[in-house]
């Protein structure tokens, strides 16, 4: 019978954010009772607006009545998880034999456990610390420069907003890149021909497919993340010769999905088209499915080798077909361009 894409897709991405920032091998598709798996769950699937809305706008009222985010128990669960890990290692790394010092983990929370490690060679030991000459400059050690060193509770967040960031965003994308793959089965055709003249699929190997990542590019031109960009102006600009100015601290909202298909930019902009990004000419700033600028996002790089990972994968050993009469929908009032499954 017909399988639901987008529920094995998210699956494949909870195991990744997983394995990345915890170093847990959790295999949700066949495990979907791991508690990783659920409480992780409960934090994607909740609603925060209300709780950060209460929380800005009457902090002592929101502190008053628990208002929280996210999902009280599962941002605990992921607190004491985090913690216990960061204890194991650092004793790991204290006491450990040689052994267990080759087999160490490269994953989120080692990295910032060697990044604290890093600090303290500098001079100061955690995130309140001040610098080792700033006492001289302040002449009083209560008054302190934070360093880069993260806590144990900001470790926790980091983590959290790890599964945040990258669950929904990267399975969305791939779920989209199957939809399109399936709708244009010549373009399927090119990739799987493309896929299986590869040898292996290293990092270097798969930045170098031009239609697997042509493929990618079209998938976030037509279906961004999100459908929309906020920034905010940073200082008075003016726009062309129109005679409007927008003021410094203005909020400037770009809808990303119009953009991504305006014909000025992008010859028959609807048409799924990979061998557009052969040789791309568009302007830098009419594609924007990660932003650009200082505020770029961070973890571009690593959805983008997600993505290719999964779909070299996959379509280098199976054929995708879509169920006759099948319309792509999605959940309403999010953020993000989610649909609710692929059949």
């Amino acid at each position: 019978g017909p399988i639901d894409m987008r529920k094995q897709v998210g699956a494949f991405a909870m195991d990744v954010i997983s394995c990345c920032a915890y170093g847990i091998d959790v295999e949700s598709m066949t495990n979907p009772n791991h508690p990783i798996v659920l409480n992780a769950s409960k934090i994607l699937s909740s609603d925060p607006r209300p709780g950060i809305i209460v929380s800005a706008l009457f902090p002592a009222f929101a502190k008053l009545i628990g208002a929280e985010p996210f999902d009280v128990d599962a941002c605990k669960y992921f607190d004491d998880l985090t913690k216990k890990i960061i204890e194991e290692r650092k004793k790991q790394n204290k006491h450990g034999t040689s052994n267990d010092k080759a087999k160490r983990r490269t994953d989120f929370i080692q990295l910032m456990i060697d990044s604290e490690k890093s600090d303290k060679d500098l001079g100061y030991d955690s995130i309140s610390d001040a610098e080792p000459e700033e006492d001289k400059i302040y002449g009083d050690k209560s008054v302190a420069k934070p360093s880069g060193t993260l806590s144990p509770d900001e470790m926790v967040a980091q983590a959290i907003l790890f599964y945040i960031a990258g669950y929904d965003t990267t399975s969305a994308a791939i779920t989209h890149a199957l939809y399109f793959l399936s709708q244009n089965k010549d373009c399927q055709q090119k990739l799987c021909e493309e896929l299986r003249s590869c040898d292996e699929f290293t990092y270097e190997k798969l930045s170098q497919l031009k239609y697997l990542n042509g493929v990618i590019h079209e998938t976030l031109r037509l279906r961004p993340s999100f459908a929309r960009l906020f920034r905010a102006c940073v200082q008075d600009y003016k726009l062309g010769n129109t005679g409007i100015t927008i003021p410094a601290g203005t909020a400037v909202n770009i809808n990303l999905y119009t953009l991504h298909r305006d014909p000025k930019y992008w010859p028959n902009p609807d048409k799924f088209d990979p061998e557009r990004w052969f040789e791309p000419k568009h302007h830098p700033y009419a594609y924007l499915p990660f932003g650009a600028g200082p505020r770029l996002c961070i973890g571009q790089r690593f959805a983008i080798n997600e993505m290719q990972m999964c779909l070299a994968k996959m379509i280098r050993k199976f054929e995708f077909t879509m169920v006759p009469g099948f319309e792509i929908e999605y959940f309403r009032g999010q953020p993000a361009m989610s649909p609710k499954e692929l059949q």
